[in-house]
């Protein structure tokens, strides 16, 4: 019987995929640092007793993330109230990301495990494409989008947010790995939807139904979707096939179908029933968060007793988002600079304007929850033609009916509004 380990076996995808493989016939040790029922407590990004369970294992899927928005950081979503997703600080999400990566490959080789599926994200290429960028586009115009598709040569490099670049390093890792000859291969997972899914399903239809969620730049950035079934037949297909075929490759993983934003998300704005989300531009959106943001650290200072004089705390740093821009200066989560109340002041002013300037009721509270400026701003979809090519794998679920799928499972859960009586029998 095949043997495998799955990290991160409480959350979306490693849940969806350790299912997946039992119901294979497959025997799975699911590890992850949340108790689930079949699932083993591990903190692989510390050495532990979790390192046994890869002696004499097959298989690893490395899914363990945080900071991505998921079940796990779901926080209370209501119309007008504060509320976002839990922020996980910079050092939190390389500790697991980058050293929970370096952990579980130095004991995967230490136990002579023979293939180790890494799952990363194409976050790590979410940038605009440029007129350089056309030696590394394949295919035509995605469907719906407009423009070429970016395929797995296009290079990694650092963006600026801490989620991609420690996703990049992880894979960076992964492919040192594989240089030494651990059969791994590297999973470029899309933009995934569907049951259980934080930050492109259940963030989105909180957001909508609080009337807080707003289309960034009109909606006309490019996602890639890809339905969770999709993503699970692509893994278990590529963990499946001969070796030769697959080792230190990288994959991308998608749907097939590039579209805007605004086609999306109107999903579920028609699910909900609920008008389209206003729009606001990129630009305006930053100083909209960063105000929000900013406020919330002042009105937590002033609560603690600060003063003009008073420098914010250190710690509260965090709630500046990375890339917003307060004062003329950078603030991002990571500096440890504090903020003095004055220069506080003067980004409330502005973000005030830049509300103002789009419509915007200052009272109001607009969000995109987990999701980021630069998911929702790209300017062209990924390629799936290597896995095609690898293995054979190509996207069966269509948007549509991923998105009937969807509706199905939040319609049973109440989250669309009232339960349906249950039809069985």
């Amino acid at each position: 019987m095949v043997r495998a380990v799955v990290t991160g076996a409480a959350g979306f995808l490693g849940g969806a995929l350790t299912h997946a493989l039992r119901r294979q016939g497959v025997d799975v040790v699911a590890l992850d640092v949340r108790r689930a029922p079949g699932t083993v407590l591990a903190d692989i990004s510390r050495p532990g007793e979790w390192e046994r369970a890869l002696e004499g294992a097959d298989l690893v899927v490395h899914a363990a993330a945080v900071g991505t928005g998921g079940v796990a950081e779901l926080t209370p979503v209501r119309a007008g109230r504060p509320g976002g997703p839990a922020r996980v600080s910079g050092a939190e999400i390389r500790r697991v990301t980058l050293g929970g990566t370096a952990n579980l490959l130095d004991a995967a080789t230490r136990a002579g495990v023979d293939r180790f599926l890494h799952l990363s994200c194409v976050d790590v290429l979410s940038r605009p494409v440029s007129g350089d960028d056309t030696q590394r586009l394949s295919g035509g115009p995605p469907a719906g989008a407009g423009g070429p598709l970016v395929d797995e040569t296009a290079p990694v490099g650092l963006t600026g947010d801490v989620r991609a670049d420690a996703l990049a390093a992880a894979e960076q890792a992964v492919s040192a790995a594989a240089a030494h000859g651990l059969g791994v291969t590297i999973l470029r997972v899309g933009d995934a939807y569907g049951p259980r899914a934080g930050r492109w399903t259940l963030w989105p239809v909180l957001l909508m139904r609080a009337r807080r969620f707003v289309l960034v730049g009109g909606g006309r950035g490019v996602v890639s979707p890809v339905h969770v079934d999709d993503v699970v037949d692509a893994a278990t297909a590529v963990a499946a096939a001969d070796r030769s075929a697959v080792a230190g490759e990288v994959l991308h993983v998608t749907g097939g179908e590039p579209v805007l934003a605004a086609e999306f998300f109107g999903y579920y704005s028609r699910m909900l029933d609920v008008p389209v989300p206003r729009s606001v531009s990129a630009r305006v959106f930053e100083a909209v968060d960063a105000w929000e943001r900013v406020r919330t650290l002042a009105q937590g200072h002033r609560a603690g007793g600060g003063s003009a004089s008073t420098p914010m705390p250190t710690a509260a740093q965090a709630v500046v988002s990375a890339g917003a821009r307060v004062g003329g200066a950078r603030v991002g989560a990571e500096e440890e600079k504090a903020v003095p109340a004055s220069q506080v002041a003067g980004a409330l002013v502005r973000g005030l304007g830049a509300r103002l300037a789009a419509g915007v009721d200052p009272r109001a509270r607009v969000d995109i929850g987990a999701l980021g400026v630069r998911e929702l701003t790209r300017a062209a979809g990924f390629s799936g033609a290597r896995i095609q090519d690898r293995v054979g794998w190509a996207p069966t679920v269509p948007l549509a009916d991923g998105m009937a799928r969807t509706e199905a499972w939040l319609r049973e859960r109440g989250l669309l509004g009232v339960r349906e009586p249950s039809r069985r029998g």
